[in-house]
This record gives structure tokens, C-alpha cells and sequence, in this order.
């Protein structure tokens, strides 16, 4: 009697083992069909891309030729810093770009060097001073597409007081143009 007891109790359990394997495969696919049937052609998209400067002038800021001048506009090249450059995007997305400038040794007084940044339709986009070191944010949330390329001219000069500026003579600038790139959410 024992052993029909525990034989009946071996059935039993393993009718229910049988049966929850059977449910738990039933319950798996069909979440698995739900997800699958879920999903557009297009569920998972990749976003890549990269940005590239083209330092047409240089990378490096590195001038001692500097006069004092008043002002300077897109087409002042004499006695100035000039430098062109370019970026391109070749990603999938549009992003939004900010320009630094990385100063190395400035020689010069406090507020004695400025900038502007123009764009390639000659646009103004920024202007300021250039500090005495760390990094300077020359022009940020500038849009550029994907695909595209951007051509900028960073011009730095050092401004002119009208007093005798002679202790200035010789003092230089260095230091270098860098990019970075967010790219914009959809």
C-alpha cells in the first residue's frame, strides 16, 4: 500500500512538473511573439558619424607679428593672426559644434588681445578677449548638418589703447584651435 501511495504521489508530481514545462514554453513564445510582432523594419537604428578638422592654416596659434590695431573686419589680413579652417561631419545625424582655442603662453596685458570667428559667408558669429591661459570658447551651438562642411577664419589682433604700447613689443601667443561636436537628438 505504501508503495501505491508513493507511486501515485511520483505521478502526480511529475503530471505537474509536465504540465508547468508546458506552460512555461507556451508563455515563453508567445512573449517572444509579441516582441516580434512589435517591432517596425526600422525598431533599432544606429546613429553614427564622426567630425573632421581641416586646419587649412594650421593647428597651431603661433604669432609675434602683431600691431596695435583699432579694429579689424573679415578682410584685415596685415599685421593680424589669420587662420582658416574647416569641419566636416560624415555622420547620420546633425550636430551642434564648439570652437575652442586652447592658449599655451600669452605674453601679452590683460585685455590686450581679441578675437572674432566668421563664418564662411563672412558672418560674424563671436568676438571676445582672449585670456592669459586655459581655454577659451571661441563660438559654441553652431548647427552643421550631416554630410556637410563649414569653413571658419578665426582672427586675433591686439587692440590698440591709443597710449604708448611699446612694453608689448615682442610678447607672443600660442596655443591651438580644437572642435567638439554634439549631435542633436531626433
Amino acid at each position: 500500500m505504501i508503495e501505491s501511495s508513493n507511486e501515485k504521489k511520483r505521478l502526480f508530481y511529475m503530471i505537474v512538473l509536465i504540465l508547468t514545462l508546458i506552460t512555461m514554453i507556451i508563455g515563453a513564445t508567445l512573449a517572444y511573439l509579441k516582441l516580434v510582432g512589435s517591432q517596425k523594419e526600422e525598431g533599432t537604428v544606429l546613429y553614427t558619424g564622426t567630425v573632421k578638422i581641416n586646419y587649412i592654416d594650421g593647428k597651431y596659434v603661433d604669432d609675434s607679428e602683431l600691431l596695435p590695431l583699432a579694429g579689424v573686419d573679415y578682410n584685415t589680413t596685415k599685421n593680424v593672426y589669420r587662420n582658416n579652417f574647416a569641419i566636416e561631419s560624415t555622420g547620420t545625424l546633425a550636430q551642434t559644434i564648439a570652437i575652442d582655442m586652447e592658449i599655451k603662453k600669452n605674453e601679452f596685458k590683460e585685455n590686450s588681445l581679441k578675437y572674432v570667428i566668421y563664418s564662411e559667408n563672412k558672418n560674424q558669429l563671436a568676438t571676445g578677449y582672449l585670456p592669459k591661459s586655459g581655454t577659451v570658447n571661441l563660438a559654441s551651438n553652431i548647427f552643421l548638418g550631416h554630410d556637410e562642411t563649414a569653413h571658419y577664419t578665426l582672427i586675433i589682433w591686439w587692440v590698440s589703447t591709443g597710449a604708448n604700447q611699446n612694453d608689448e613689443i615682442g610678447s607672443t601667443i600660442s596655443g591651438r584651435i580644437t572642435a567638439t561636436a554634439k549631435q542633436m537628438k531626433y
